[in-house]
């Protein structure tokens, strides 16, 4: 059993600017005059009418001067509220509503008061603006001076002559937005819930801010303004850009190195990170390239990268010319990129990335011979690759691979179901997409973990068919076979979520003395027979977050699952949603077959029955039958500290018609 706790599940926002409307009150004044009587003849005593009681109210509002407000002259004011006076309190922003620290203002709507943070201002709205101010200087710092991608004090700037700018909008709708304003000045847009705490989702708006910094201090050292810098484009003929996001994931890790696998994007990238390194579909996922970058070239190359790509170039052409890297070179750069990521094997993301070994999902179907060929689900685009675990066998043993490359356009293997998306709609295919016949590439190698965690790589091969070799080192406890797709030349990837035009590179395989982790050989004595697993989770409460994390079937486990329904776990995974059904399993026994959460998941209340997502909802269970893994999690809020629940999911396999076997997967949760 693998597992691991404590991740955060969470998606952060996408990049863009903000626009909001203005409203102005005016104020009215009032006159009163007293009347008086009087005699001709002689004295009388006159009694004064009483004064009416004035009931129109007079209202006041708060006009600061330029001079009452600190390092005025640093606070840009965007042409968007050029018509707004910001000294006046009735303003939608205004300097009445402001705190400063030394490098941001933060300006907050008119429903918080004069102070967000005040009693009066309900829960779900209050905002520490202390502590927002406090860690995006600390964000501000990593940008700046390790990072790199600005340079202060030299004149070279605009954030020598102006702060970055935060607007807090009085919202309970989740807003984080980060950009800037008229090339001049970063700046981000967000609601209290994403300061609640103030974190990565910060981090990553504030990682746009300074983005956006790069472009504008681009055309403040003369450069031109037409959005050929700075990434200020999109690439492959499409108008988006992800490594906006990509790079603000990898920006905000630098203050919180845990998230690159605690978040919710791991598992994307794991489901994903066969397709391009840009792919559309991993762009919050796809920063683990941004380490292998900076481990070979230094922490601020990605800065050097905004810096010096010019349109229409995509990170990867960026780096091939900034790099002066052949082709050929590159493709062998990549892979070595691949390799190291099935172990993390990266200074930054060693230590962090340690229990996240073996997540990569894959997906083979058996052909007739026995060799697998590669499904269309999980074909490695240009830049992406498989990680395939394989049984270990003992010390010695010399194990082969005979590897084929297949031409772009071939029919997929038989049982591939070719399931394609293209925006919302899905289609079946029959064959891998078409592609150049002269580009197809790959290159693929073994690599082997120890038990004292020393890596063992094996020789990088390219050729389109080869048989290779590995002989197993002393104290192997893993292997993985990597295969990258690595053409001849390179093309960008455009942004345009249709992935019938994807480039892939497919390929078929068999192995010799080992084989895909898992399988194992049948005597075909074997009989069908109920199985169970039971695991322990533990995670800590969490008021805001859906914290939880994941188990893993280990190779043995995988093993008896396989014999209890003499299937290979490849068949499994491509039998389930067919022959094999999930289902939660009721606090009776019962089986529910209705999913309540993501994918193949259930909610659970605290008698481990299903329920849906809201007030009665304590804990999931997501499975991912590509790895065998289950990501456990809690609803925010609904548990505290000593809290336990029982939770069941099952498969069940109808082999023969009416005749069926079950496993079961009890998870024995505990909220610490």
């Amino acid at each position: 059993m693998l597992f691991r706790f404590n991740i955060k599940l969470h998606k952060p926002a996408m990049a863009g600017l903000c626009f909001y409307a203005l409203f102005f009150f005016l104020i009215a004044g009032i006159t009163s005059t007293a009347l008086s009587g009087c005699s001709d003849s002689k004295e009388d005593i006159v009694i004064p009418e009483p004064e009416p009681e004035d009931t129109t109210k007079i209202d006041t509002v708060t006009v600061l001067k330029p001079e009452d407000i600190q390092d005025y002259e640093k606070i840009y004011k965007p042409k968007e509220f050029s018509s707004m006076d910001m000294l006046r309190a009735d303003s939608k922003w205004s300097f009445v509503r402001s705190k400063q620290s030394d490098h941001f203002i933060v300006f907050w709507e008119k429903g918080f008061g004069d102070n967000p943070n005040a009693s009066t201002v309900s829960e779900a709205l209050r905002v520490d603006i202390d502590d927002l101010l406090k860690k995006a200087e600390t964000y501000y710092e990593t940008n700046i001076n390790t990072l790199k991608f600005a340079e202060t004090g030299k004149g070279k700037s605009n954030l020598d002559k102006y702060k970055m700018q935060i607007y807090m909008l009085y919202q309970t709708e989740w807003l984080a937005t980060g950009g800037g304003y008229d090339d001049i000045i970063g700046g981000l847009w967000v609601n209290p819930s994403t300061c609640k705490p103030v974190g990565s989702t910060i981090a990553h708006e504030i990682g746009h801010s300074f983005q956006y910094q790069v472009y504008a201090d681009l055309i403040a050292n003369g450069s031109s303004n037409d959005f050929t810098r700075g990434f200020r484009y999109g690439y492959g003929g499409n108008g988006g850009n992800g490594f906006w996001e990509q790079t603000a994931q990898w920006q905000s890790f630098q203050s919180y190195p845990t998230e690159a696998f605690e978040s919710y994007n791991f598992n994307v990238y794991m489901d994903n990170y066969f397709r391009h390194t840009g792919h559309e579909w991993q762009r919050y996922a796809s920063y683990f390239i941004h380490y292998y970058w900076t481990d070979k070239h230094g922490i601020d190359y990605i800065g050097k990268l905004w810096r010096e790509a010019v349109s229409p170039e995509d990170p990867m052409e960026a780096h091939i010319r900034l790099s002066n890297l052949s082709m050929d070179n590159f493709n062998a750069e990549m892979y070595d990129a691949a390799t190291r990521f099935v172990t993390w094997d990266i200074d930054a993301i060693r230590t962090n990335g340690s229990n996240y070994i073996g997540k990569h999902s894959y997906k083979l179907y058996t052909l007739p011979d026995k060799s697998y060929q590669v499904a269309y689900s999980h074909c490695p685009g240009t830049t992406g690759y498989n990680v395939i675990p394989l049984n270990v066998p003992a010390e010695g043993t010399v194990v082969t691979t005979s590897f084929e490359g297949l031409q772009p356009g071939s029919s997929l293997a038989s049982g591939d179901p070719g399931i394609c998306t293209i925006g919302e709609k899905t289609s079946t295919v029959t064959k891998y997409n078409n592609g150049s016949l002269t580009r197809a590439g790959w290159r693929y190698g073994y690599v082997a973990l120890l038990s004292n965690g020393q890596r063992v790589y094996g020789e990088m091969n390219r050729k389109a068919k080869a048989d290779v070799e590995f002989t197993i080192p002393a104290n192997c406890e893993k292997l993985w076979f990597v295969v990258l797709g690595a053409p001849g030349s390179y093309k960008s990837h455009p942004w345009d979520e249709d992935e019938s035009n994807d480039e892939q590179w497919p390929y078929k395989i068999s192995f010799a003395n080992t084989d895909v982790l898992g399988n194992i050989n049948f005597t075909g004595d074997e009989k069908h027979e109920n199985t169970e697993f039971t695991f322990d989770a533990r995670f800590p409460a969490s008021a805001t977050e859906y914290t939880g994390g994941t188990v893993s079937l280990d190779y043995t486990e995988l093993v008896k699952l396989a014999r209890a329904f003499v299937l290979q776990p490849g068949e499994i995974t491509s039998a389930l949603g067919k022959s094999i059904k999930f289902y939660a399993v009721e606090s009776s026994g019962s089986l529910n077959a209705t999913t309540t959460a993501n994918g193949y998941g259930h909610w659970f209340d605290a008698a481990g029955n299903v329920c849906n997502w809201g007030d009665v909802s304590k804990v999931f269970s997501e499975y991912s039958e590509s790895g065998f893994t289950f990501t456990i999690g809690q609803y925010p809020g609904h548990s505290s500290s000593g809290d336990k629940y029982t939770i069941r999911q099952a498969l069940v396999y109808e082999y023969e018609a009416g005749k069926t076997v079950q496993a079961t997967f009890t998870f024995n949760v505990t909220i610490q």
